[in-house]
């Protein structure tokens, strides 16, 4: 599939959208990719980056299998 059938295919699916979050949230996703200025972060985004920095220097991380098996078993419960 090329770039124009791509565009119409989008175009095709985001017409048959009546739900008004998901069209807001499309729109949200579209003008975040098309965005070139500075993303800012906030105090609480600085400090969360942070903690997990140290948490990674600490070696307190799972690997995606282990996270994938503790979902699993949250799930099964």
């Amino acid at each position: 599939m090329d770039t124009a059938e791509l565009k119409i295919d989008l175009i095709k699916k985001i017409t048959s959208i009546t739900d008004e979050i998901k069209l807001r949230e499309i729109l949200q996703l579209l003008e975040f990719q098309a965005d070139k200025s500075m993303f800012e972060t906030s105090k609480e985004d600085k400090k969360a980056i942070m903690e997990a920095r140290r948490q990674i220097a600490e070696g307190e991380i799972l690997t995606n299998e282990e996270v994938q098996k503790e979902i699993k078993k949250c799930l099964n419960k």
